[in-house]
């Protein structure tokens, strides 16, 4: 098992399909990328995400076994 294998990003291009998508009137320029990467990476409860993942596959292993 690769374990430095990326499992989830966000590009740039997904910041800009958010702002079309909810028709944000912004405009961005690359020295706000800073800005939002961090204020991104504050937000996003990354252990909780991953323990929620867990869960649900322990789960879903669970009534697998059960059918």
């Amino acid at each position: 098992m690769d374990k430095e294998k990326l499992i989830y990003q966000l590009s740039i291009e997904d910041i800009f399909a958010v702002i079309e998508d909810n028709d944000i009137k912004i405009k961005i320029k690359q020295e706000d990328i800073p800005f939002i990467e961090e204020k991104i990476g504050d937000m996003i409860d990354w252990r909780g995400a991953i323990e929620f993942a867990l869960w649900e596959l322990k789960n879903s292993r669970k009534k697998l076994k059960e059918k």
